[in-house]
């Protein structure tokens, strides 16, 4: 498959797209004890804030399938950027009602913009979903790491009338304001709409293949939000400073930057990636473990984990293409996954936050981040079996 210019056009709008889908979210964390302090919440309240993304990707993925059907790929997305810069600037205002609400927001278009973005994928680069999959999560790592590393440093300036949180959070419209000027301006090549009609969620229930996907995102979802969330207070709890949790935390989106790049040269041999997936999973488990048991090696474990993680995650995103048979089907199993997943994952953070407040430490909660990884990586190694989805009439 030789690349056109059309092609790297396209590819450039995915990317800019993904360096959106995961900082707005995960820059909260470090600067999640300012806030608490200065709104006076709890943890088990701050827990559910966490949870308000995941909860909208749960809620707004299966509408995501109506937006693309009706307004087509280009305006769905401009549509999903519009409501993640919405969100920033809500988020930002200082009080707890708009910090709620500006969550909602960007949880709404992270979550239109996570079901879209494999379908651009497998419209655009049918015969490289794989090693596509492994570009754009990179570049979600590159903007998750950007924004949760500047997030303490830019919190501690005096902006006028701004709280440092409050302005560090706004640095999230730096990439957003990019991509949806890139977006605005470019051109919808064809019309696709027809390509997304004919499959609904609905008919993927029966789908053995499709649950099998659906979990094994949903739970590494779960593990990666309920221990990103919480990542910076368990380092804070453990006698760390601010500024050096705020970094570790940093690393931990550090890490994610790099099994997009690593994964490529395996994801374009390998013919099965079930051994691949086992692995990775495994290390997100032991990453969990040794927290709890060595916690003097916090930085080790947290780089192991971020990079364990999203190498199960960039595997995962794979499965949603190449257990597709056509874009169609991909927009419905995408939205499935983003739904149902996300829908369980929503439980990890206050459950998280509620367990540290009824036992008074961090180790319950890291149980059940690796109890979940495990069965993860059963899931994940059901859905790396080279199975389509098939479709009764």
């Amino acid at each position: 498959m030789s690349l056109t210019r059309n092609h790297y056009l396209a590819l450039g709008g995915i990317l800019l797209l993904a360096a959106n889908l995961r900082g707005p979210f995960t820059s909260l964390a470090p600067l999640l004890d300012q806030i608490m302090v200065e709104l006076h919440l709890s943890s088990t309240i701050l827990g559910m804030l966490s949870s308000l993304p995941l909860l909208s990707f749960a809620l707004i993925s299966p509408l995501a399938l109506t937006v693309l059907t009706r307004f087509g790929l280009k305006k769905s997305v401009c549509l999903a950027l519009f409501s993640i810069f919405l969100g920033v600037c809500l988020r930002s205002v200082g009080s707890v009602a708009t910090l709620y609400v500006g969550t909602v927001f960007i949880g709404a278009g992270i979550a239109i913009g996570n079901v879209l973005l494999p379908v651009a994928v497998k419209m655009n680069f049918s015969t490289r979903i794989a090693v596509m999959t492994s570009l754009y999560t990179f570049t979600m790592g590159i903007g998750s790491t950007l924004s949760s590393a500047s997030m303490v440093p830019l919190s501690h300036l005096t902006v006028t009338p701004l709280s440092g949180w409050q302005f560090a959070l706004l640095f999230n419209l730096f990439f957003v304001t990019l991509a949806l000027v890139f977006w605005f301006r470019s051109k919808e090549t064809e019309n696709h709409n027809a390509q997304h009609k004919g499959v609904s969620i609905k008919q993927l229930l029966s789908s053995g293949i499709a649950w099998q996907v659906t979990l094994a995102l949903g739970l590494n979802s779960f593990t990666f939000y309920s221990f990103a969330s919480w990542l910076p207070k368990i380092l804070l709890d453990q006698g760390m400073t601010e500024t050096e949790a705020g970094y570790i935390y940093g690393l931990l989106q550090f890490a994610t930057i790099w099994p997009g790049l690593v994964l490529i040269p395996f994801l374009s041999r390998l013919k099965s990636t079930q051994a691949l997936f086992l692995l990775t999973a495994t290390g997100t488990v032991a990453a969990t473990l040794g927290l709890i048991w060595l916690p003097d090696f916090a930085i080790f474990w947290t780089l192991m984990f971020g990079f364990c993680n999203c190498s199960t995650f960039v595997i995962g995103l794979s499965f949603v293409g190449l257990r597709s048979n056509n874009a169609s089907q991909a927009a419905a199993l995408s939205a499935m996954s983003q739904s149902f997943g996300y829908g369980f994952a929503t439980i990890g953070p206050p459950l998280l936050g509620y367990l540290h407040q009824a036992t008074g430490n961090w180790t319950a909660s890291l149980f059940v981040i690796a109890i979940v990884g495990g069965f993860c990586a059963l899931f994940g190694a059901l859905s790396a079996r080279d199975v389509k989805i098939h479709l009764t009439t």
